[in-house]
């Protein structure tokens, strides 16, 4: 369950959401529904993510061979991730599905062609595909804004399994660090 002091920063990033608004009023799940709920493939690909993590930071402390060793663990990570990518887009209920242009690890901004109540309940599913990074949460709108001829919703996370919480941010660590990468490359070619 996410703590509301707990604020992480966001990125401003293109991504697929599926927001599955729930009855106005709708009470808010106990952990123990909150989690029986989860779809198989999003706990599946929570715990591959968590399982590679823990792995690759007690590779990293070896030494030696360690970074070869680490390298080659990766790619074989990369190639789950693409496979569980892939079974996770049968999840991706085209009737729900919403450009996403903002995200973190404690909250998001989508658009909508439909406003939404504030306080109101969203299951959310979060494709974020270019870390292959797929994680289902329930959130709670917290600003809902006329944008143009779409609405603008933000949605804190108030359900979300603590380790799916920390693959976002690390997620958005990642966005942020191939961003500044292009950034750097496209700098360095107009410099040339």
């Amino acid at each position: 369950m996410v703590n509301n002091s707990d604020q992480f920063f966001s990125i401003e990033h293109a991504f697929q959401v599926n927001a599955i608004p729930l009855a106005l009023g709708a009470p808010l799940p106990t952990q123990e529904a909150f989690e029986l709920s989860i779809p198989a493939p999003f706990k599946l690909a929570s715990q591959i993510s968590t399982i590679d993590s823990q792995t690759l930071s007690s590779i990293r402390q070896i030494g030696g061979v360690a970074v070869e060793l680490a390298e080659f663990l990766n790619l074989q990570a990369k190639k789950i991730d693409m496979m569980m990518g892939y079974l996770l887009t049968t999840h991706d209920e085209e009737q729900f599905r919403h450009q996403g242009i903002k995200f973190g690890g404690s909250q998001l901004t989508y658009l909508s062609p439909q406003s939404l109540a504030i306080e109101q309940l969203v299951t959310l599913k979060i494709f974020i595909s270019e870390t292959n990074c797929a994680v289902y949460c329930i959130g709670r709108v917290t600003a809902c804004q006329a944008s143009d001829d779409q609405f603008m919703i933000d949605v804190q996370y108030t359900k979300i399994i603590a380790d799916d919480q920390e693959h976002l941010v690390r997620t958005s660590l990642q966005v942020q660090s191939i961003a500044l990468k292009q950034r750097a490359e496209k700098r360095k070619e107009n410099k040339q």
